[in-house]
């Protein structure tokens, strides 16, 4: 239930989106979609090659990754609208989740958001659902100045 209205054309950001992070030592990523019950927009295995560059020390993942992004998913500059995404597709089923960290998994939700003045605002709904799924979220903020017309450099 959506107490509080969302406005797709959030005036004071200039592009957003969430992803939930799912990484592990343990479950894969084949095995974290289907106990999730949707596919990642990127995933990787634990020893794939993150970089062929030479001069990094840790040139292979540690760990698996499965990540589900709302970038491209929705054009809202409402976060709001990107955690209703993920609160109704990946977060949905808590009790998996809860089984996914019992074995290992962590798990967090990041959120891109571009502004010119103000910042995000997530619901009272949100908040609940975001506590039941047992998920951090963070913000990474980028402060642009304000532009003419809807172009942005930014998400």
């Amino acid at each position: 239930m959506q107490l509080h209205e969302i406005d797709d054309h959030y005036m004071t950001c200039t592009g957003t989106y969430a992803t939930l992070r799912i990484t592990s030592e343990r479950k894969g990523p084949d095995a974290i979609s289907v106990l999730i019950g949707c596919e990642p927009t990127r995933s990787f295995e634990k020893g794939e090659q993150r970089t062929r560059r030479t001069d990094v020390k840790n040139r292979y993942y540690p760990w698996h990754g499965w990540f589900f992004s709302t970038k491209g998913l929705s054009e809202s500059r409402d976060c709001r609208r990107h955690l209703e995404i993920l609160l109704a597709g990946p977060l949905k089923d808590t009790g998996m989740l809860e089984y996914l960290r019992d074995r290992g998994c962590e798990m967090s939700v990041a959120i891109m958001y571009c502004y010119t003045q103000g910042g995000p605002t997530i619901s009272p709904d949100q908040m609940r659902g975001l506590a039941a799924a047992g998920v951090d979220v963070w913000w990474d903020l980028y402060h642009e100045p304000e532009i003419q017309g809807d172009e942005s450099g930014c998400c």
